[in-house]
């Protein structure tokens, strides 16, 4: 309480010093208010390392920490919070019976060794960075003693790769009845620091469109995302499955994207699935094959629309064999033709019933462009796939914090596990180790060979 006590009568003090000033005008009310939130935060981490230290010498003089745990060292640590930093001494014990040693406080507050951090900063550079550069994100936090991109960097590489495609669900999910549902796919092209580019892949379940609204806004979309390699489509799929098997029973299902190779194998592994190309590539290609021929894209588009094949296969035809057509429109119409023949039955399934079309490319744009290739930045794979984790998982209503605190709890808890496994082992190689001296010495004393104290357990004494 005189602590207390101490710190309040220090903060009034500056408080209404300051607010005289105001009143003379020699100060103005912009910084007295940030003059008073400096110093109710400076105070409420005086009164948070105040608290510790009281913890920590209440347990240091307790009979239990006499009879159990031997003093060793006091030592300062100090720790960056969203408040600002502080420091805080805490004393460091060894276990009289395991001979560990720990710092009481770290193991109560699951504070991480060797990290300054604590969990609250990590998380809230982690919500930054899906947005803004590493420089920035350490920028929006004012009062952190942190400035280093690497320190975030390391974030980023270390945590944010732990996120998963779904938020940490503690319930079962019921299965939801629903007629239609739909599944839309694409990719970024990612810039990497090898001088190569990979994608970027996104695939995201929804109910449909709420066409109730202007915006059109997505029904209870669920994403996924990560820069598998071709070799793991049968992993993003598989996940993308066990999604809609927890959380739907569905009568169809319809699939969107561009006509790639790696979305078109959805449809191996999600039951009752159709795909279907989306009309902006449809747009794309024929615009592609109209080169030369201003305003014919239309007419290609509705034919590819109705299903009119031969239209369009005579029209290539009468193409490829105009003399007037250059080398490069030759490839182009080659690259359409091919493009528009692979892809003509997933054109026509444009008019099935309940489909609405596909947002793919824009949702590429507004998540996976914007913050990993709109700019000319090069990334190394852990760096851009935890990134875009941390956005994914931030839109799948994930809470980053919370998360972090999980993982941290399930680590403690592991160490804890392999510390009580390490003392049942000493105590076995302890155990081991005098049976086997017994068992010598009596095997001994069968032999006729005998000590003083098997002679004079003979004897009688």
């Amino acid at each position: 309480m005189n602590i207390l006590q101490q710190m309040s009568e220090e903060m009034w003090t500056d408080f209404t010093k300051n607010g005289e000033k105001v009143l003379d005008q020699a100060l103005t009310f912009d910084e007295w208010i940030e003059n008073t939130m400096a110093a109710g935060r400076k105070l409420c981490l005086n009164l948070i390392r105040a608290f510790l230290e009281e913890a920590d010498r209440k347990f240091k003089e307790s009979e239990i920490r006499k009879h159990q745990f031997a003093i060793k060292d006091i030592r300062e640590t100090t720790k960056s919070t969203l408040y600002g930093d502080f420091t805080v001494k805490r004393t460091y014990y060894q276990n009289k019976e395991t001979q560990d040693y720990f710092f009481l406080l770290d193991e109560v507050l699951s504070w991480q060794k060797y990290s300054r951090m604590t969990l609250g900063v990590k998380a809230r550079i982690l919500e930054n960075v899906a947005g803004h550069t590493y420089q920035e994100a350490l920028s929006m936090i004012p009062h952190l003693g942190i400035h280093s991109k690497t320190t975030v960097m390391n974030i980023v590489h270390h945590e944010g790769k732990q996120l998963p495609n779904e938020p940490s669900v503690t319930e079962k999910p019921t299965k939801k009845p629903i007629q239609t549902l739909f599944i839309e796919a694409d990719e970024d092209h990612v810039a990497y620091q090898d001088g190569t580019n990979r994608f970027m892949k996104l695939v995201y379940v929804h109910e449909g469109y709420d066409l109730t609204d202007s915006r059109h806004p997505l029904i209870n979309p669920h994403y996924f995302t990560g820069n598998y390699l071709s070799g793991d489509n049968e992993e993003l799929w598989t996940t993308v499955l066990d999604y809609v098997n927890a959380n739907y029973q569905s009568e169809r299902v319809y699939l969107s994207g561009d006509g790639a190779q790696w979305i078109k194998c959805g449809v191996d592994f999600i039951p009752q699935c159709t795909f279907i190309l989306d009309r902006f590539h449809l747009r794309k290609y024929c615009k592609k094959a109209s080169v030369g021929i201003a305003g014919l894209d239309r007419t290609l588009y509705h034919w590819a629309l109705a299903g009119k094949t031969n239209f369009i296969q005579d029209y290539f035809k009468v193409r490829f064999s105009d003399p007037i057509v250059t080398v490069s429109q030759c490839q182009s119409l080659k690259q359409a033709a091919k493009y528009l023949t692979n892809n003509a039955v997933a054109i026509r399934e444009n008019h099935l019933e309940d489909y609405h079309g596909c947002s793919a490319e824009g949702h590429i744009s507004h998540y996976l462009s914007r913050r990993l290739s709109s700019r000319p930045q090069g990334w190394s794979l852990v760096g851009a796939q935890s990134v875009a984790r941390t956005l994914i998982f931030q839109l799948n209503g994930g809470n980053i914090t919370n998360f972090l605190q999980m993982e941290q709890q399930k680590t403690c808890k592991q160490e804890k596990i392999i510390r009580f496994d390490r003392r049942l082992n000493v105590r076995k190689n302890i155990k081991n180790k005098y049976y086997e001296q017994t068992q010598v010495a009596f095997s001994g004393h069968l032999r006729g060979q005998r000590s003083l104290w098997q002679h004079s357990l003979q004897a009688g004494w």
